[in-house]
């Protein structure tokens, strides 16, 4: 009865059930059972444990992935295969235990570095201290920055060797991108364990399959075969497959054309096939039209998932840089005509008002900070026209910070209207459109459009 009277007694002052535990002296482990079978929750937060476990178990790895480089040298120097290392050094297969929570008052560094101890002993056998290896992160910088560096002068040495030899290069061998071969060895394990002597790179290159099997693993040209000529031969290959790459980097697709958006000749380009793709035909304006849209639930609040539009894709998979200021430019030279045909008396090039302007019209230059990219000024009304585009059906855009605040200005759409020219299959003339849509934020349509996401905010700080 003592002992129930000193329960009440306590539960009287606290819930905290440690407390209760720490107050009778009563074993841990044994308690918590206790609890659980009485339907209490657990005294411990499993996710606090795993933090700590997480934390533990990096301040670890350091020692533990020196250790798994002692027992995998051998490996490394018979150039046999790394695999298992390469799964090792991820330390997974060094767990967590779910029992901790229910069995430990706390998790502390001790428990876990025996824990460990034990795990890396069962996979390793006995560590050989007395093997002495440089740091990882040493070794693998030196080894990266070499691998780097000799990228080129490989690459072309290996395509010089099999062009003569009539050999085909191996798969990914004299890729142009030096990183592509870097993270290829690092993900087989090649690059942890010692610095690589320059002459040892072409035999480590055949390991991975980088090197031809038949080409001797030098770079000697007399053992090769090879002369200076013909790596001055391969040089300017290389380098006009670097241009070739980099002008298809830059380049889009238009109207079945690839535009070399770097070329000085781009906007005139674009001009001629865009002015003989909507001289073709009206069909363009007989599609282009004032949407009719849907009530959307819950307009105001953002969600995570998204449909199409933006560009083309989700706003999780959009266009580059390149590629979206050309649809800027594209779709704006689009509504530009379209405009000339809704206001013929009122439109003229001094209502576009975007940067754009200055690719196709004399005058003042552009402002992309008005919120804006087309101002009509009617007898009746001020219509403020922002254009946006997709690469497909879209169904989706952004409005930037200024964007909103005009648009919020003209909210009440009377005598200012704010509208959105929304362009789809934006490099696509065939089925080129415009479609007028309502103010996004407008009192009598903000319900006609769902938020997918809060855009960012810039903040602004000065020292002490």
């Amino acid at each position: 009865m003592e002992v129930v009277d000193q329960l009440l007694e306590i539960v009287a002052e606290t819930d905290d059930q440690k407390a209760i535990r720490l107050r009778l002296n009563l074993d841990f482990a044994a308690f918590g059972r206790t609890l659980a079978e009485l339907g209490y929750p657990p005294m411990n937060d499993e996710a606090d444990f795993h933090r700590l476990f997480s934390a533990y178990l990096a301040e670890l790895a350091p020692s533990i992935r020196a250790r798994l480089r002692r027992a995998f040298l051998p490996a490394w120097r018979a150039a046999a295969s790394l695999d298992e290392y390469v799964a090792l050094r991820t330390l997974e297969f060094i767990q967590f235990d779910s029992q901790w929570p229910l069995q430990l008052e706390q998790l502390d560094r001790a428990h876990v570095v025996a824990h460990a101890d034990i795990a890396v002993e069962a996979r390793l056998g006995a560590d050989d201290p007395a093997v002495e290896l440089e740091a990882l992160d040493v070794v693998a910088a030196a080894n990266r920055k070499q691998v780097m560096a000799r990228h080129a002068d490989l690459t072309n040495l290996v395509r010089a060797w099999c062009r003569k030899n009539g050999a085909q290069p191996p798969t990914g061998a004299g890729a142009a991108d030096a990183q592509q071969l870097v993270r290829e060895l690092d993900q087989a394990g090649l690059l942890d364990f010692e610095v690589i002597a320059p002459p040892a790179l072409p035999a480590l290159l055949r390991r991975q399959g980088w090197w031809p099997a038949n080409m001797p693993t030098t770079e000697a040209l007399s053992d090769l075969g090879l002369t200076a000529e013909d790596l001055k031969y391969e040089e300017q290959e290389a380098r006009e497959l670097r241009l070739k790459a980099e002008v298809a980097r830059r380049s889009v697709p238009f109207a079945g054309r690839s535009l070399d958006t770097g070329s000085p000749e781009f906007i005139l380009e674009f001009e001629n096939l865009a002015d003989t793709a909507i001289a073709q035909s009206d069909e363009w304006f007989t599609r282009s039209r004032v949407a009719r849209l849907l009530h959307q639930e819950e307009s105001g609040k953002p969600r995570s998932g998204s449909g199409g539009g933006g560009g083309g894709g989700t706003w999780r998979n959009q266009p580059s840089d390149a590629t979206r200021t050309v649809m800027g430019m594209a779709s704006e030279w689009l509504a530009w005509k379209l405009l000339f045909r809704h206001h013929p008396k009122e439109m003229s090039d001094e209502c576009w008002v975007s940067s754009n302007r200055e690719k196709f019209c004399t005058g003042p230059a552009g402002d992309d900070s008005l919120g804006y990219d087309f101002r009509v000024v009617t007898a009746r009304h001020e219509y403020l026209y922002e254009v946006k585009s997709a690469l497909d059906a879209g169904g989706e855009f952004e409005l930037t910070a200024r964007e909103l605040e005009v648009a919020g200005s003209a909210r009440e759409d009377r005598k200012r209207r704010y509208r959105i020219l929304y362009v789809p299959f934006v490099f696509d003339p065939t089925r080129w459109m415009v479609m007028t849509l309502p103010n996004p934020v407008g009192i009598k349509t903000r319900d006609q459009f769902r938020v997918v996401r809060s855009g960012s905010v810039r903040y602004r700080f000065e020292q002490r």
